[in-house]
């Protein structure tokens, strides 16, 4: 049989195990318990104040109605990621500011609308129209049956469906927002709102470049969240696409999603009234080919 000679400090001591107890000394009963050790108390006192934290933690973290209140990060992702855009500046006129940048060895074209409201337009467009700062071809055509790839809302109609591409670009009430979600409620506030929804594949999410399995090489072009800015970047050499998503996010781009790049339809106007081409080619004669358009407020 094992020797036990620990005795709880709750118990009265009498079972004997073997051997003399410590309650026993020289055959007289010793009054004197056994003192548990500073270090011991120590321990003990962290154990119970850390229990506390948790239960106080846990009661202030739910609200009225029972149910948990949203954790501060998901707070601050919210914040972050719902930002909405709309370039003004009184110094300009109703136009698009160019800039060129070079990073590493591929060449972007940044290209800021300013004093514009953003919206979506199905159809063909007039490029004539010169209340048009800035327009471009947005989401992408079916092959097969001529119909628009992705979600997409027009003027508060959707006009289809389908997560095939996880970035997206919401319009409301002339403000804009970019960002990669499968699922966003922006589709459906588009929707109440008369709003504009629209995916693509996505380029930069959250500052961090986002791969796509596409290996070609081509002209580039992106819409993109930069300095507190929405601004469409154009490469006017042809890139791979992760090239290209790994520039903007070197640059200091935040969200972005691509546009349809090569030589597609699109073009802009600068403070002189100057209009410049970006590219001229779409599908003609389909009524679902789209633009992406900032015109004059």
């Amino acid at each position: 049989m094992s020797k036990n000679t620990d005795i709880n400090d709750l118990e009265e001591g009498f079972v004997i195990l073997g051997g003399t107890s410590d309650f026993f000394q020289n055959g007289r009963y010793n009054s004197r318990r056994k003192r548990l050790p500073w270090w011991l108390w120590v321990i003990m006192g962290i154990v119970v104040l850390a229990i506390a934290i948790f239960f106080i933690y846990k009661i202030t973290s739910r609200t009225t109605n029972g149910e948990l209140q949203p954790s501060l990060y998901s707070v601050k992702e919210n914040v972050k990621t719902d930002i909405w855009y709309n370039n003004t500046d009184a110094a300009v006129p109703p136009c698009s500011i160019v800039s060129d940048t070079l990073i590493g060895s591929i060449q972007l074209q940044i290209i800021t609308p300013y004093n514009a409201v953003p919206e979506l337009h199905v159809g063909k467009l007039d490029s004539s129209d010169n209340d048009i700062v800035f327009a471009t071809l947005a989401a992408d055509i079916r092959q097969d049956n001529g119909k628009i790839v992705g979600a997409f809302v027009n003027a508060g109609e959707p006009l289809a469906w389908g997560l095939s591409k996880r970035g997206y670009c919401a319009i409301i009430e002339g403000n804009i927002t970019l960002g990669v979600a499968e699922n966003s409620p922006f589709f459906e506030q588009a929707t109440e709102q008369s709003g504009y929804f629209f995916r693509q594949y996505p380029a930069v999410d959250k500052g961090v470049m986002v791969e796509n399995n596409p290996k070609n090489a081509s002209y580039r072009r992106a819409l993109c969240m930069l300095n507190g800015k929405v601004c469409i970047i154009a490469t006017p050499d042809r890139v791979l696409m992760n090239d290209f998503s790994s520039a903007l996010a070197t640059l200091g781009v935040e969200n972005a999603i691509f546009l349809i790049g090569g030589d597609a339809d699109g073009w802009y106007r600068t403070a002189d009234g100057t209009f410049h081409r970006l590219g001229e080619k779409f599908i003609k004669d389909n009524p679902n080919i789209n633009y992406i358009v900032f015109r004059a407020q």
